[in-house]
């Protein structure tokens, strides 16, 4: 994929992104985007994208300030972790990650809540974290897929 037609597709990602997260509130949609960043080891795109995705998480509100750092943070982790000790490439590898992502979460919302004096619902936040878990996987293979269509149908040109 050339370089404007990479800005390009993230770029539509991001709007696509804004319009679910604003459709299903504590869902977050741009950490599938780090997935597959992490994935495709673009770390040129990952420079610049995950400023962007911080400020735009930040902006939304889908976690309480300053958290999405330590997501975003574990989520690379995990990801490095688990590439480590299975085959990136596969379904169930994404699968694993994610549940160990929708753990990662509940944890971090558990963590941040008494720093921020804020009350902790566990019902509310279970909840959130296994949407969050389930999401990632059918999202990532969706993403994946439409990611490899657009660099196939230009190198076909």
């Amino acid at each position: 994929m050339n370089k404007w037609g990479n800005v390009a597709w993230w770029l539509c990602f991001m709007a696509l992104a804004i319009c679910v997260q604003a459709a299903a509130p504590g869902l977050d949609v741009l950490v599938v985007g780090l997935v597959i960043l992490l994935a495709e080891n673009d770390y040129r795109s990952m420079l610049w994208l995950l400023p962007l995705f911080i400020l735009l998480q930040e902006g939304i509100g889908t976690r309480p300030f300053g958290s999405i750092l330590v997501w975003y943070a574990a989520t690379i982790a995990v990801y490095k972790l688990a590439r480590w000790l299975f085959d990136a490439d596969n379904f169930l590898f994404i699968f694993l990650l994610c549940a160990c992502l929708g753990c990662s979460s509940f944890c971090i919302s558990w963590l941040m809540a008494p720093l921020q004096n804020l009350t902790f619902n566990v019902e509310d936040t279970l909840d959130k974290s296994l949407i969050q878990a389930i999401f990632m996987p059918f999202a990532w293979h969706l993403l994946s897929l439409t990611r490899k269509y657009f660099k196939n149908t230009e190198e076909s040109d």
